[in-house]
């Protein structure tokens, strides 16, 4: 985007300013903003992320909630902006072809989870999350179309097993307010530094890269969790008396995933592993507290809300990754702000990494450090963990590896 852009500098005044419209003569100069704006608001939604896991490493559990939370709203309006929705304060705009629209008037947090709500029940949303999730290197649309069913109900499933809803952000945005604005140890909620110490490696374990713009480990594990949710509706074991146990019967399961597999999936160890046993709770674990919802202190719900964000600033990138694609555009054209952001945020030293999915180097050994650091107390994990510990709050690295090459 080019300083001389009218929307360059304070974006959200000048649309008020102009009455919250877009004159005819700037639709392109705004929806150039909207563009830019997606990946800078998904890269900060990572650096969010990164500070809630780094609070979670100090044993803030309140804390990391209020920053998940912005980590979770930025994640949602870099969604939304690829899809050319503005996200204002009190003033959300679509861009259409005969210009943009106002959708809302409510405040920007309202607003967002309202729209996004909206968005995710539509086909463009289903179009866009069976392309950009590449479970085992094909897009998710393959695998869904395969299975029958089709896309859209393997996505609408997917979304309503992430709690992928209004009352869910809802509800968070109230758990932000709770830890936020009360006093936090009235009545002491900790985890322990193990538990702690879990959280981050899960979310670290699911982040793992396989080139630009990949995530191998998490479109995996998304596979798994939907494929079983196909699969086991229609092959439940019935009693005696003629009623449904509530079981799975997993006779026919191998060979029904032979069936919807893409060509090449068979030599894939983890689509090997799955096939073999397709409920394991030591391979899977990483991801399974995303589908969950639980009520009560922030130590009950701090992990399923981290995994819900990731699975959210996944989607946005995916969505950012796609829409440079489609615009004809490659990753040299945003490296330059990559860089910016790189240096600004320390995540190297001297020589910008080549390539740029090198800085998951740092991350590994961060979290094989993480692993077997002392977890006696939250002191003695943060003095193992030395300089390693800052290197596992900076998840703006998956920015930077996802955008540039």
């Amino acid at each position: 985007m080019a300083p001389a852009n009218a929307y360059f500098h304070s974006a959200g005044e000048r649309v008020l300013a102009d009455g919250k419209t877009i004159p005819p003569g700037q639709h392109e100069e705004f929806s150039d903003y909207i563009a830019a704006a997606s990946f800078i608001h998904s890269a900060d939604s990572w650096a969010y992320l990164g500070r809630a896991l780094h609070a979670v490493l100090q044993g803030d559990v309140h804390g990391a909630v209020h920053l998940c939370y912005y980590a979770e709203l930025r994640a949602a309006v870099s969604l939304l902006s690829t899809e050319g929705i503005y996200i204002g304060n009190r003033c959300t705009l679509a861009l259409t072809n005969a210009g943009a629209v106002e959708v809302s008037g409510a405040g920007t947090h309202v607003a967002a989870w309202m729209v996004l709500d909206s968005w995710a029940r539509s086909a463009r949303a289903r179009d866009l999350i069976g392309k950009i999730l590449r479970p085992i290197g094909a897009p998710l649309h393959e695998w869904a179309n395969n299975m029958g069913s089709g896309i859209q109900p393997v996505i609408e499933g997917l979304l309503n097993d992430i709690a992928f809803d209004l009352s869910t952000f809802s509800e968070d945005r109230n758990r932000r307010n709770h830890v936020s604005y009360q006093p936090t140890r009235v009545e002491p909620d900790d985890l322990s530094a193990d538990e702690s110490a879990r959280i981050v490696d899960d979310v670290w374990t699911l982040l793992e890269p396989e080139s630009r713009g990949t995530f191998p480990v998490l479109d995996r594990l998304l596979l798994r969790h939907l494929a079983v949710g196909v699969f086991a509706p229609t092959h439940e074991v019935v009693g005696a008396d003629g009623m449904p146990t509530g079981l799975t019967d997993w006779t026919d399961w191998a060979a029904w995933l032979d069936s919807v597999a893409p060509g090449g999936a068979e030599r894939d160890p983890y689509f090997a592993s799955i096939r073999a046993k397709p409920n394991d709770a030591t391979r899977d674990g990483s991801l399974e507290a995303a589908f969950t919802r639980n009520q009560g202190a922030p130590t009950t719900y701090v992990r399923e809300m981290i995994l819900r964000t990731t699975l959210l600033a996944r989607l946005s990138t995916g969505a950012c990754v796609e829409l440079l694609d489609d615009s004809g555009l490659a990753a040299d054209d945003v490296s330059t702000w990559v860089f910016g952001l790189g240096e600004a945020r320390a995540l190297w030293a001297d020589d910008v990494p080549d390539p740029m999915v090198d800085l998951w180097a740092d991350a590994q050994v961060a979290k094989e450090e993480l692993e077997v650091a002392s977890k006696t107390s939250h002191h003695a994990l943060i003095k193992g963990m030395r300089e390693y510990l800052a290197v596992l709050g900076q998840a703006e690295r998956v920015a930077a590896w996802s955008f540039a090459s």
